[in-house]
């Protein structure tokens, strides 16, 4: 019940007003005044800065007039979320607005774009269950509308694989929280914290919410809608809609207070394999939302492997929740930022490709932990995690670390690469891209050194010996693509000329190859590297050729169906056995 006391009152009105202005603007957009609500669209953010600035922290209030009186609050966890969530669509509101002032669909997708923000925000606040399914499902339908704003045959392809996956994952959510609101008799998230974790409730966990971060195997919608979606959308997707899935994990699988042995090894295997998949797979694509997609598989496995850290005890989740929480900012920053620069290299200028080049760079290289980026401190404070946690974990995350720093670094080459060679699209971006792009530029480079929790971990990054581990992975990817260019550029390809050995499937003749491509196919004019070249690129193309008819048959309705009365039938049988155990 709502308290009479002022301040109280305060923080509720601000609270609801936080998912309640997007709501509103969310409904005008479909009145005659719907190019008011649209030019209104940046300034649907500020109830939750506000939010974020005055509301106390761990204050929890109920709000009987708002949304089926659900319980909204902000702890720490919260506050930071919605601070990098505000952030991001505000970018992304900007950059819409201008892009989208002369589309003939922006009434469309304003509309779905503020009913994804509210769903956004209003997850962030929830402090029920009932509230946070709510405004997840809320937030998870309203993106099907931006992924298939273009209304082309690729982008409602996209569209039907993203609603399939959302559907998956809904149920699993469902069912997950059913049976939570049964063990613990209550609706509240708090009193999830010391109950005891059930195995199939953590399995539906894990895919409620990774389908939403492209957890393997779930990731299948990601590459698709992330290209499909007009940018804007897909840099709210990439930098902000993703992260429901980590706050999600945090909420229903609060580290420090909840352990699991299972349950840390499901996340930690399912989080390595798709660290090294999403780079594999990424260096394989050729267009840039793609590309982007599959290097957000990859470092949403790295999150998921320090979520499987601090599942493993009690002590080792206090200190594994920082550093996920600093994992997922750092991503969330640097990833818009690509996808703004993305839009801007749509639109440069022949005298403006270097420097946008150079300054594109930032972010890319962060993601791969080049030193003093924040890539750097954020896996500064990964090895940390680990040497607290003793072997084999200590010795286990250089290497790891190391390998994943090398391959994020020939994935994001491979993305700056694509860009520069690409042609310019007159008329695709508007120029406002530009002034937006360089704020999430600010961003990337300023955040975490200026945010006062992640000090420690910044301050380690300068040490001489951090910055040489933080360096060498990246340099040597660096040169050893530029010495491979170098050599072997200009070679005969075998893979890429059709008359000697066609790839069924593949881009046409004309399409720019895949950074990939040239790894696997340039061959030395020697007869006894020849054979063994032509081998191993008859492999590759066989295995890229399986794995897309892979995600062909996943995708249809079918093997849903089929696979959603599986997945039924264990869930029962699963929780007939442990009910008809109970004592």
């Amino acid at each position: 019940m709502m308290s009479s006391d002022p301040s109280q009152t305060i923080s509720a009105l601000v609270l609801a007003l936080v998912a309640g202005v997007p709501l509103l603007l969310t409904l005008l957009s479909c009145t005659p005044v719907w190019k008011c609500a649209a030019r209104l669209v940046p300034f649907a953010v500020l109830p939750a800065l506000t939010a974020v600035i005055l509301v106390p922290a761990d204050e929890v209030v109920q709000v009987h007039w708002f949304f089926m009186g659900g319980r909204m609050g902000l702890d720490e966890t919260g506050r930071v979320f919605l601070c990098v969530t505000c952030f991001i669509w505000l970018l992304a509101g900007l950059s819409a607005v201008k892009k989208f002032k002369y589309d003939p669909g922006h009434r469309r997708f304003f509309g779905f774009f503020l009913a994804a923000m509210a769903g956004n925000f209003g997850l962030i606040l929830a402090q029920g269950m009932l509230g946070y399914y709510l405004f997840f499902a809320l937030m998870s339908f309203s993106a099907y509308g931006l992924v298939i704003h273009y209304q082309t045959s690729e982008t409602r392809s996209a569209g039907r694989v993203y609603l399939l996956m959302v559907m998956v994952g809904e149920v699993a959510l469902f069912l997950a929280l059913v049976i939570l609101a049964h063990t613990v008799s209550s609706l509240a998230i708090a009193d999830l914290a010391g109950s005891s974790l059930d195995p199939v409730v953590l399995v539906l966990l894990f895919i409620g919410f990774g389908v939403k971060l492209g957890a393997l195997p779930l990731h299948g919608w990601m590459a698709p809608a992330y290209q499909a979606a007009p940018i804007p959308a897909a840099a709210a997707l990439a930098g902000a809609m993703v992260n429901a899935g980590l706050l999600g994990w945090l909420r229903f699988l609060p580290l420090g207070q909840i352990a699991s042995e299972q349950g840390a090894l499901l996340f930690i295997i399912a989080g390595a394999v798709a660290a090294f998949y999403g780079v594999i797979i990424g260096l394989k694509r050729r267009k840039p939302g793609e590309i982007l997609a599959c290097s957000s598989i990859s470092q949403m496995g790295l999150m998921t492997v320090i979520f499987g850290l601090g599942l493993t005890s009690a002590e080792a989740g206090q200190t594994a929740a920082p550093v996920f929480i600093f994992y997922a900012v750092h991503h969330s920053l640097a990833k818009c930022s690509l996808f703004f620069g993305y839009d801007v290299f749509e639109t440069r200028s022949k005298s403006s490709s270097s420097w946008l080049v150079i300054a594109l760079l930032l972010p890319a290289l962060a993601l791969a932990g080049f030193p003093l980026t924040s890539g750097a401190t954020v896996k500064i404070a990964f090895k940390e995690l680990a040497l607290l946690m003793g072997e084999p974990w200590s010795s286990l995350s250089p290497f790891f670390l190391s390998i994943t720093a090398a391959g994020t670094t020939l994935l994001v080459l491979h993305f700056v690469t694509l860009l520069w060679r690409s042609e310019k699209k007159a008329g695709a971006a508007a120029p406002g891209s530009m002034s937006v792009w360089l704020i999430s530029l600010l961003a990337v480079a300023l955040v975490f050194w200026l945010w006062p929790a992640a000090h420690g971990h910044a301050e380690h990054s300068l040490q001489p010996v951090k910055l040489w581990q933080a360096l060498w992975p990246v340099a040597g990817s660096s040169l050893l693509l530029f010495a491979w260019h170098k050599m072997f550029g200009k070679g005969k390809s075998v893979v890429s000329d059709p008359s000697v050995f066609p790839l069924k499937g593949d881009s046409p003749t004309g399409e720019p190859k895949s950074l990939f491509d040239k790894l696997i196919s340039t061959t030395v004019n020697k007869e006894d590297l020849v054979t063994l070249s032509f081998n191993f690129d008859s492999f590759a193309a066989f295995m890229d050729l399986k794995l897309r008819k892979c995600e062909k048959i996943m995708g249809r309705w079918t093997v849903v169906g089929l696979s959603y009365l599986v997945l039924s039938f264990i869930i029962l049988f699963l929780l007939w056995s442990g009910w008809s155990e109970t004592p």
